[in-house]
């Protein structure tokens, strides 16, 4: 019985054990479900992590677009390379929308290559650049032949980047930026990885984005500095370090080229440092967390160094951007959070200041004086970042320096300027070199290799010694001395000695009948004056100038005569000296020497003898031309004539030509020579493809041209104009202008040519 009632009861509180947990749990639940969520105390900071990869990286600037949109915030930032050009420009205070408009209105791959427009650049570095278009100029010193450290300087780049970062204090700690930030760059001394967090950010920017091969190293606090994507292309760990809980990373290197593209020893070179960079992007890759997000656009075949396709590159970042919606909005404020959060980025800006002082540091053969009266940097004005780098810029294109900058530095409570000059260390003496080729339809050609030297300040005052030489069917020696009377960049005196030697051809109906040695030599000295600031308007001289020519025939020849009796065609021997005044000016504003599309340019010399044998013995020649495009169509005009007068009797080959490539390309080299000349023409270019990355174009185009030489004033006529009609197609390649085509002209004269070169 007491068993039956211990069972019952046992039973019993059991049961009421089990309904007093049952409703435990439920008024547990249910309070549970009353109690409003805990807001998180600590929101989570989200950094943004921006790789390497030359042109590609404008990709970031559609990625950045499409985060704004979505109102994820920003807590951090770290870039390597181009990664670290558009995070700093963000992270300094400008929208992507800013960063993009302001990169709309530039001709990138003109900054980004450090092309300079023909007619920024003085006379004399324009008629090397016509002369010697054969790759880079070599520097000759007693340890041998040496090349520049880099293919480009990116002086335009910086002082770019320079100018929309001015308003930041020269040397701030990058953590007091809008957005913390961080840029990576490799000593390239030790291979050791750079992390920037303070200091001048457009120079860590530089030192970033320095590609080995294309743009030179830059040097900080005593360390040569290149690409940080050679140890950081994708640098995870560093936003990590800034105490990232989130890290959206966006991945735009360059992938690596198949066999077929491993041709050319700049590709090879290209794909290892590729490999390199991959090997380190996938080590960084590795150390993303499950929460962290990675964007990869596919930018097809978007090249390293195409800076033209910044748009496309842009709109490519905001696909791939809106692809990862879904993770990304997880991160999203509400707009009104993030609208407040964007309104109170601060904004670091210095107010006016004067400059105190102006220091040069200066390691080239140019004194410190020279480059401080050329800069004229006032003490007592207000700092002007863009106009004080315009002023550098006009002396980079000089090309006397490797690069010259400018930096805003603070000493205790005063503001001033430091120039940093970086002389080419790698000469002093320079070589550049030429070729020319060309090629007619009855097998007749030439060839010409041509080698320039140039050393540069041999005295404090800019004493150049300049010396231009020609092997091939011509043999021609110019050396000359140009020392600046006054300011450098002012008048000169320029004496000079010229040798040269060629062998001519004498035609008769388009028949090549006899050969000569046709030689000059030649001395003087000249008065030379610039024309326009640093001479890029043109150059006018005045000297006196002894000449001295010698013919000698070398193969003569038989002609029909009349009757059909053989008459035999020879040249006289014979020499012509003559003394006198010389003066000559050029004017050049063509856009381009060889396929102008806009600009003109005038020429002319006159020379008046003076010496007793020939004392009215005068020469004078006058060439113009006039260049104007409609968007692919362009339109030549050029005009040239020549005079020979003198008392005595003239020598044959001395005088005027004509005949060759664009002028009178029908007929032959120099085909026609006499005392007198008149030649015009009329082309027309059709710009067929435009090569944007190489700033070049093919062109197909068309000439009419006309024109004769005689011997006798009293024969000039337009009757006797010979005309010439051709076509051809043409291209700047890195070896010069190389042109291919035919022409046809009066009395069955036809030509097909192919010339590399200006003739």
């Amino acid at each position: 019985m007491l068993n039956h009632k211990y069972r019952h009861l046992k039973s019993s509180f059991f049961t009421i054990f089990t309904v007093f947990i049952l409703f435990s749990y439920a008024f547990t639940a249910k309070a549970e479900t009353l109690t409003p969520p805990q807001t998180q105390t600590k929101p989570l900071k989200v950094c943004v992590v921006l790789s390497g990869g030359g042109a590609r990286g404008f990709a970031h600037i559609g990625v950045l677009k499409q985060l704004e949109s979505m109102r994820i915030p920003i807590d951090c930032i770290a870039g390597t390379s181009m990664g670290a050009v558009v995070g700093g420009l963000y992270a300094s205070g400008l929208s992507a929308s800013e960063i993009e408009q302001k990169l709309q209105s530039l001709k990138l791959n003109d900054i980004a290559l450090d092309r300079v427009e023909r007619r920024s650049l003085p006379q004399s570095v324009r008629e090397d650049d016509d002369l010697y278009p054969l790759g880079a100029t070599l520097g000759l010193s007693e340890n041998g032949v040496r090349l520049p450290s880099g293919v480009v300087q990116a002086s335009q780049f910086q002082e770019l980047i320079q100018n929309w970062t001015a308003h930041l204090p020269p040397d701030i700690s990058f953590d007091q930026l809008p957005i913390p930030f961080r840029a990576v760059a490799t000593d390239l001394e030790t291979g050791e990885m750079v992390v920037f967090n303070k200091g001048s950010l457009h120079k860590a920017i530089r030192a970033s984005m320095a590609a080995p091969g294309v743009f030179a190293p830059t040097e900080i606090d005593g360390r040569l500095l290149s690409d940080g994507g050679l140890v950081r292309n994708l640098p995870v760990d560093i936003a990590r370090s800034m105490g990232a809980d989130v890290i959206i990373a966006v991945n735009i290197g360059t992938p690596l080229l198949p066999r077929d593209k491993l041709q050319t020893l700049f590709n090879v070179s290209q794909q290892m440092v590729n490999i390199l960079t991959e090997q380190n992007v996938q080590a960084q890759k590795s150390l993303l967390q499950p929460q962290d997000i990675l964007i990869e656009p596919n930018l097809g075949n978007i090249g390293f160094m195409d800076f033209g396709r910044s748009e496309e590159a842009s709109m490519i970042g905001e696909k791939a951007t809106e692809t990862m919606r879904g993770q990304l909005m997880a991160l999203s404020l509400p707009a009104p959070v993030f609208a407040s959060a964007q309104h109170m980025r601060t904004h670091p800006q210095l107010p006016p200041i004067k400059i105190s002082f102006v220091d040069i540091e200066n390691n080239s053969e140019i004194p410190s004086s020279d480059i401080r009266r050329q800069l004229g940097i006032q003490t007592g004005s207000v700092y002007n970042a863009d106009e004080i780098n315009r002023k550098l810029a006009t002396l980079n294109a000089v090309r006397e320096f490797d690069s010259i900058t400018h930096e805003l530095v603070q000493r205790e409570s005063d503001y001033g300027i430091r120039i940093d000059a970086r002389g080419r260390n790698w000469g002093p003496h320079f070589l550049r070199f030429g070729l020319n080729l060309s090629s007619g339809f009855d097998g007749a050609g030439g060839f010409r290799l041509q080698v320039g030297h140039r050393r540069p300040w041999l005295n404090e005052s800019g004493l150049e010694w300049r010396t231009d030489a020609v092997f091939g069917n011509e043999t021609r020696l110019h050396t000359e001395l140009r020392q600046p009377l006054f300011e450098r960049e002012g008048m000169f005196m320029s004496p000079y000695i010229e040798y040269n030697n060629t062998t001519a051809n004498l035609y008769q109906d388009n028949i090549r009948v006899a050969d000569f040695d046709l030689r000059s030599e030649k001395a003087g000295a000249d008065l030379a004056f610039r024309l326009g600031n640093q001479g890029r308007l043109g150059e006018a001289r005045i000297g006196l100038n002894y000449n001295q020519y010698i013919i000698h025939p070398k193969i003569g020849g038989y002609i029909p005569g009349p009757g059909g009796a053989l008459t035999n065609v020879n040249v006289k021997s014979g020499t012509l000296q003559q003394v006198g005044i010389k003066t000559a000016f050029v004017i050049d504003q063509l856009s381009d020497p060889s396929f102008p599309r806009d600009g003109y340019k005038v020429a002319g010399d006159v020379f008046f003898g003076i010496n007793r044998s020939d004392h009215n013995y005068q020469e004078m020649s006058f060439t113009s031309e006039w260049a104007k495009s409609f968007d692919n169509h362009s339109v030549n005009l050029k005009f040239s004539s020549g005079g020979l007068f003198q008392s005595s009797t003239g020598l044959q080959g001395v005088g005027s030509s004509l005949g060759g490539f664009q002028r009178l390309s029908a007929y032959q080299q120099d085909q026609f020579r006499g005392n007198y000349m008149l030649y015009g023409s009329a082309t027309y270019l059709l710009r067929a493809v435009n090569f944007e990355m190489a700033g070049q174009s093919l062109f197909l185009g068309s000439s009419f041209e006309a024109g004769n030489t005689w011997d006798i004033g009293k024969d000039i006529s337009a009757a006797s104009l010979k005309k010439s009609l051709s076509l051809f197609a043409g291209f700047n390649s890195f070896m010069g202008p190389i042109y291919l085509g035919f022409a046809v002209g009066q009395d069955g004269a036809k030509s097909v040519f192919f010339q590399m070169g200006r003739q």
